[in-house]
């Protein structure tokens, strides 16, 4: 019955969890914001409003329910950017600790419907990641001081999701895993490398195999300390927060490694956080009721529940246990995570460029993904360059182009201005005639070539796509793309 009562040596730790995860939203609401226009309003790349029309004839009223979004009621450009604008009003008020079960239900409201029809640019785990902590901790912030039953719900979610990304390494069958050899690879293949990843990078192969081998320590062994007493949870956070400082140092992952860290303050004793909360000034409230915390605890053997199966699911999942939890993700209120199961060797790009006369063509740059040899590897965390990452992804099979790379071509050639937002240099002051698709296969320079031309990259062509000009009518929001020479296929060639 004490694992269902509040705690009140817990106080300060709910109080500082909650205005975190407050700046967590706040982080992706501002990220969010500023690539609205250029990825999901009507002259983006993948309009939610033509997402959605579609789907409000075929589907009806039972639409909502299978996609739960507050852009069945508006999907204009104002609605959009309204939503996206007080997602992060309410996360600002979250940080400054007014009304934190309000906000935290507007926050998980606002981000979900973003979410649900956002498809390629919203598809990563982070996403999911704060959309499930968020859900929780909607409850979470209900009962104060938090009972013990409920920071359990958090240690055995953190558990979870720490140990998912080194079981799904193991599981893929991967060798460079198996034969530690994968971080020969993972700077330089990483969706969107930094500079300290090209120093990384140089390191020798004794030293990436070691950084293999720590990497299952961090993932596998030491989430084992989150389970045991207070002193050694303490050490497994200790040991989590500086693993993922490296991954901070090295990579841009947005707000992921953020949330990470905000996830395992629930597993810090109350007692380690005395000298904070003494120098803040901070004092505890009134309790809540015993009864609220009862009802609250109860709905945390849920959580825990679910939590549970997604565990034994890493293992073993009968088909029910698959559909059920599929249920859950649909909200999504339960997901499974694993990170980087099979590692990518080889780095390709798309490179597009535009002509006026088919002869003489200029590289378009974007902000964060690799393009220009001479430019440095930039640090973008934890903004979240959606359109740059997504990039990484197409590129990993360019024999087949995805559709919002073709609307992207199309937008570019169109010069809409809220596309070209997203990207670093256009170098035209208006719309070439023509564009091109070119694919390059890029690897880290090394220290000598480095010194020798300035260049952090060194790249091949491999293939490329026909030139494309558009049709019927340039600017038109009825415009297509038409490849020049028609008797050419889609599909690159060299």
């Amino acid at each position: 019955m004490e694992l269902l009562l509040p705690a009140p040596d817990l106080w300060f730790n709910q109080w500082l969890f909650l205005r975190l995860l407050g700046l967590v939203y706040l982080i992706a609401f501002s990220s969010l914001l500023c690539q609205l226009p250029g990825l999901y309003a009507r002259r983006g790349l993948l309009p939610i409003a033509d997402c959605l029309q579609p789907l409000r004839v075929r589907l009806g009223a039972r639409g909502f329910w299978l996609l739960p979004s507050l852009f069945w009621f508006g999907s204009s450009d104002r609605w959009l950017q309204g939503t996206a604008w007080a997602g992060l009003v309410c996360a600002l008020l979250l940080v400054l600790g007014l009304w934190p079960p309000l906000m935290l239900a507007l926050l998980w409201a606002a981000y979900l419907s973003f979410v649900v029809v956002g498809r390629d640019f919203l598809s990563f785990q982070w996403d999911t990641l704060l959309l499930e902590t968020g859900f929780i901790s909607i409850f979470y912030a209900l009962v104060t001081p938090p009972t013990p039953l409920m920071l359990a719900v958090y240690w055995c979610f953190v558990f979870r999701f720490m140990i998912s990304a080194g079981v799904v390494k193991l599981s893929s069958g991967d060798p460079n895993w198996r034969q530690l050899r994968a971080l020969d690879y993972h700077y330089q293949t990483q969706p969107l490398p930094n500079r300290f990843g090209w120093y990384a990078h140089q390191l020798p192969h004794w030293v990436q195999s070691i950084s293999t081998l720590s990497t299952f320590f961090f993932e596998l062994l030491v989430p084992l300390l989150f389970l045991l007493t207070a002193p050694l949870r303490l050490l497994g956070v200790l040991l989590s927060v500086a693993f993922q400082a490296l991954i901070m140092l090295s990579g841009n992952y947005g707000f992921f490694n953020l949330l990470t860290l905000v996830l395992l303050l629930p597993l810090v004793d109350g007692r380690y956080l005395g000298p904070l909360q003494q120098w803040l000034g901070w004092l505890p409230g009134p309790p809540d009721a015993a009864s609220a915390a009862l009802a609250v605890s109860l709905l945390f053997l849920v959580f825990l529940l679910l939590n549970l199966l997604q565990l034994v699911g890493l293992f073993y999942a009968p088909a029910r246990d698959n559909r059920f939890m599929a249920l859950m993700s649909r909200a999504p209120i339960s997901n499974a995570y694993g990170l980087f199961a099979a590692m990518t060797t080889r780095r390709l790009e798309l490179v597009f460029e535009g002509s006026n006369d088919l002869e003489q063509w200029q590289a378009y740059e974007f902000r964060w993904k690799p393009g220009a040899c001479e430019r440095a590897p930039r640090q973008a965390a934890p903004h979240m360059p959606r359109l740059d990452w997504q990039l990484w992804f197409a590129a990993l099979h360019p024999e087949r182009l995805e559709p919002w790379v073709l609307t992207l071509m199309l937008r570019l050639l169109q010069g809409e201005p809220a596309v070209q937002r997203l990207l670093h240099r256009v170098p035209f002051e208006r719309p070439p005639r023509y564009l091109r698709l070119l694919i390059y296969s890029y690897r880290f320079s090394n220290r000598s070539e480095k010194r020798t031309n300035g260049r952090w990259w060194h790249r091949t062509l491999i293939g490329q796509y026909p030139p494309v000009k558009l049709l019927p009518r340039e600017g038109s929001s009825a415009a297509r793309l038409k490849f020049v020479d028609e008797k050419q296929s889609a599909s690159p060639r060299g």
